[in-house]
């Protein structure tokens, strides 16, 4: 594909006076990729995707919630056993054949610059959410609990067409990987929490024979 952009584009990715127009052109460019992907059973999704012993993680919650705070401490706590493939706005593929979606690392990664040129199949995908302080729980929940979280975190093309494409995906998505709601404080209890459901390992088994 051919991307370009124009400065109309590249002033519609403005919030504040602080962006130069070479860091919003970078955005601008990611957007259209993003109208592009579905086309090719592709999607952006906005989240912190981790790979562990081969399978990849996915962490979403509206921005400022914390799921790249949830992140750095599984890397803290896990250390090099865990890789991130993107911190903010990884692409999944959802293949039409009904395999597995594979999460890939793209250089849009957030303020932190978390980013690996690599991929993994997606295990899961945790919805995170704030809890009061050593209160961290987690449970799996089913497709239709978490439609709406999921659609806040998924991009969907202007265009009607690659809309319905995106939605069709994210259907498949949610239908064929482990969905988890995790509510959690910022701590190691949290990693544990999360990490135990989504690994399904127990974290002290883990952190002693690694």
């Amino acid at each position: 594909m051919h991307v370009r952009t124009t400065q109309v584009e590249i002033d519609a990715e403005r919030d504040g006076p602080q962006w130069s127009d070479d860091y919003l052109e970078t955005l601008a460019v990611y957007r259209k990729i993003a109208e592009w992907l579905p086309s090719c059973e592709r999607m952006l999704v906005h989240g912190a995707a981790v790979a562990f012993q081969g399978r990849a993680h996915l962490f979403c919650a509206p921005s400022g919630t914390g799921k790249s705070t949830h992140v750095r401490l599984w890397c803290e706590h896990l250390g090099s056993a865990v890789t991130v493939i993107n911190g903010d706005k990884p692409i999944v593929r959802v293949p039409a054949d009904g395999g597995p979606p594979i999460v890939y690392g793209v250089p849009w990664a957030g303020k932190e610059g978390w980013q690996t040129n690599t991929s993994a199949p997606l295990a899961g995908i945790c919805f995170l959410g704030r809890s009061r302080p050593g209160e961290s729980v987690i449970r799996r929940v089913a497709p239709e609990e978490c439609v709406d979280e999921a659609l806040r975190q998924a991009y969907l093309p202007r265009d009607a067409h690659a809309a319905g494409l995106a939605l069709e995906l994210l259907d498949g998505l949610l239908a064929r990987v482990a969905l988890f709601r995790l509510s959690c404080d910022v701590s190691e209890d949290a990693v544990r929490c999360s990490f135990e459901a989504l690994a399904g390992l127990s974290y002290d088994d883990w952190t002693i024979t690694a």
